[in-house]
C-alpha cells in the first residue's frame, strides 16, 4: 500500500483497536468476573442477538458508502447524509418495536427466561444506535480517517463507563443494559454530529440520479451482509438452541475471533475499497492486484506470528482475560484460531470493486446453508464444538470460492492470484522461534507471567529473522523506521 493509504489504515485501525479492547479485553473481561456464568450467558445472547439484527438492518449501506460517495460532490455528500439519517432513524425504530415484541418467542426458544427482560431493555440500544453505523464507512470516504478516529476512541471509553459504573455500585444485569442502551444514544449522537460538521457550509443536493444504482448495488451487497451476518453469529444461536445459558457462557468467551484480527481486516477493507473501485474503473488491473497483495503482506506479518502466539499460549491467554472460570474457552478458541491465516486477506472487497457484488451473495448464502447442515451435523460428535468446527471449514471454502472466481473474472492463475512464496516465508519465520512457546506453557508461572515470558521469548526473534529474511523491501523497511522514530520523537 501507498504511504497515505498505510496512514489510513493505521489510523483506522489503532481506533478501532481501542473500540475492540473495550468491547473484549475490558467488557467481557469485567462482565466475565462480575456476572456468574448463568447471568454472563444471558448478557452474551442479548449482546449477539441485537447487534445480529442491527447489521442485518443495514441494508449494505456501509459499502455502498465507500463505493459510491467519492463520485458525488460535497453538496449531495450532505443531501445523502440527511436523507441517511431520517431514513436510518425510521428503520431503527422498527427494528427495537421488532426486538421488544419478539422477546419472549426468542427467550422461549432459547430456553432462557431471562432473555426476555434483557432484550426488552435492549431494544433501545437498537433504536439509538442504528443511524449512526454507517457513519463510519462516511467519514472513511470523505477522507476524514483522523475525525473518526478520535470519535472512536471517545465513544469506546464511554462504552467502559456504561459497563462498569453500574457494577461498581452493585447494580444487577438489567442496570448495566439501561446504561449500554443509552451509551447507543450518545455514540450516534458523536458519529452524527462529527459528520455533519464536515458537510455544514455546503449546500445540501439531491444526489442526481444516485439512488437507482446505489440500490442496484447495495441490494446484493445487502443480501451478502444478511448472510454474512447470519454465518458469523450462526453458531452461537445453534449452541443456544441446543445448550444451557451456562454452557453458552464457555462458548462465546472462547468462540471468537481473536482481538484485533477484524479490526485492521475491517480497517484495510475500508481504506482499500474505494482505491480498488477507482483503480478498477480506469481499468487498471495490475495495479489493483499488487496494492491487494501489498495489503496481504503487511497483515500476514501481524497475523501469522500472532498465529502461533496464541495457539500455543491459549490456556494461559483465556485464563488471564475471563478468570479460571472459563479455562473450557480454550478448545472453541483453538479451533476459531484456525481462521487466522485466512485473515491475511480480505476477499469480497476486489469482487466488489470489480462490481460482482451476485457472486460475493452466492457465497455467503452457500456458506450459511452449507455451515448450518455442517453444525447439526457435528454436535452429536462433537457437543458444542461442532458449530466451532463447521464455522471454520465453511469459512476456507467460502474464501475458495471467492478466489476461484476472482482469478477467472481478473484472467488470472492461481499462483499469481496470491503472493504465495512471500506469505510461505513469512509463515515459516514465523514458526521459527514457536517452540520457545512452550516454556512458559509447561512452566508453573501464572496466566499473565506465562504470557508476558512467551512475548519476551517468541517476539524478539520473530522481528529480527522479518527484518532480515522477511519479504519487505527497502522502502518498507525505511517507512517503518520513520514511523517508529516519530514516535519516539513525541515521547
Amino acid at each position: 500500500m501507498s504511504g497515505a493509504l498505510t496512514r489510513k489504515v493505521g489510523i483506522i485501525g489503532a481506533s478501532r483497536m481501542v473500540a475492540t479492547s473495550v468491547n473484549v479485553l475490558v467488557a467481557n473481561m469485567f462482565l466475565s468476573r462480575y456476572l456468574d456464568r448463568v447471568e454472563y450467558g444471558t448478557f452474551q445472547q442479548t449482546w449477539f442477538l441485537t447487534h445480529m439484527i442491527l447489521e442485518i438492518s443495514l441494508l449494505g449501506i456501509p459499502v455502498g458508502l465507500l463505493y459510491f460517495l467519492p463520485k458525488l460532490s460535497e453538496g449531495e455528500h450532505k443531501g445523502l447524509l440527511l436523507r441517511l439519517g431520517a431514513t436510518l432513524a425510521v428503520v431503527g425504530a422498527v427494528v427495537a418495536a421488532l426486538i421488544w415484541a419478539g422477546a419472549p418467542a426468542i427467550a422461549a426458544r432459547f430456553s432462557n427466561v431471562a432473555l426476555e427482560k434483557t432484550l426488552r431493555i435492549f431494544s433501545l440500544y437498537a433504536l439509538f444506535a442504528l443511524p449512526g453505523l454507517p457513519i463510519d464507512s462516511f467519514l472513511i470516504a470523505r477522507n476524514r480517517h483522523a475525525r473518526l478516529g478520535v470519535i472512536t476512541v471517545i465513544h469506546s471509553l464511554l462504552l467502559v463507563a456504561a459497563v462498569v459504573l453500574p457494577a461498581t455500585l452493585g447494580l444487577p444485569l438489567a442496570a448495566i443494559l439501561w446504561a449500554i442502551a443509552g451509551y447507543g444514544l450518545v455514540k450516534t449522537t458523536l458519529l452524527v454530529s462529527g459528520a455533519y460538521s464536515t458537510v455544514r457550509d455546503a449546500t445540501a443536493e439531491r444526489p442526481a440520479g444516485f439512488f437507482r444504482p446505489f440500490l442496484a448495488y447495495s441490494a446484493p451487497v445487502g443480501l451478502n451482509d444478511l448472510l454474512r451476518v447470519v454465518s458469523r453469529w450462526l453458531d452461537k444461536n445453534i449452541v443456544s438452541l441446543y445448550f444451557t445459558p451456562e454452557t453458552f457462557a464457555v462458548y462465546a468467551n472462547g468462540a471468537i475471533e481473536i482481538p484485533f484480527v477484524n479490526v485492521f481486516a475491517g480497517a484495510i477493507s475500508s481504506v482499500v475499497i474505494p482505491e480498488f473501485s477507482r483503480l478498477s474503473s480506469a481499468g487498471d488491473k495490475g495495479a489493483l492486484i499488487r496494492l491487494w497483495h501489498r495489503a496481504i503482506l503487511k497483515t500476514a506479518a501481524l497475523l501469522l506470528p500472532l498465529f502461533i502466539f496464541l495457539m500455543a499460549t491459549a490456556p494461559s491467554f483465556l485464563v488471564f482475560l475471563f478468570s479460571e472460570s472459563y479455562r473450557a474457552s480454550t478448545a472453541p478458541f483453538r479451533v476459531y484460531l484456525i481462521l487466522l491465516p485466512l485473515r491475511c486477506a480480505t476477499y469480497t472487497p476486489v469482487l466488489l470493486a470489480l462490481g460482482r457484488s451476485r457472486l460475493v451473495a452466492v457465497g455467503a448464502l452457500a456458506d450459511v446453508i452449507v455451515n448450518l447442515a455442517l453444525s447439526i451435523a457435528l454436535i452429536p460428535k462433537l457437543g458444542y464444538l461442532g458449530p466451532a468446527v463447521a464455522t471454520v471449514a465453511t469459512t476456507y471454502a467460502q474464501a475458495a470460492f471467492y478466489l476461484w472466481r476472482a482469478t477467472a473474472i481478473l484472467d488470472l492463475k492461481w499462483r499469481t492470484i496470491f503472493p504465495w512464496t512471500d506469505l510461505g516465508r513469512l509463515a515459516f519465520l514465523a514458526a521459527l522461534p514457536g517452540p520457545i512457546l512452550l516454556a512458559g506453557e509447561l512452566s508453573d508461572l501464572s496466566p499473565f507471567l506465562s504470557l508476558v515470558v512467551g512475548t519476551l521469548l517468541y517476539f524478539p526473534p520473530f522481528l529480527v529473522l522479518t527484518w532480515k529474511f522477511g519479504p519487505f523491501g527497502e522502502a518498507d523497511k525505511s517507512a517503518l523506521a520513520r514511523t517508529a522514530a516519530r514516535v519516539l520523537r513525541r515521547k
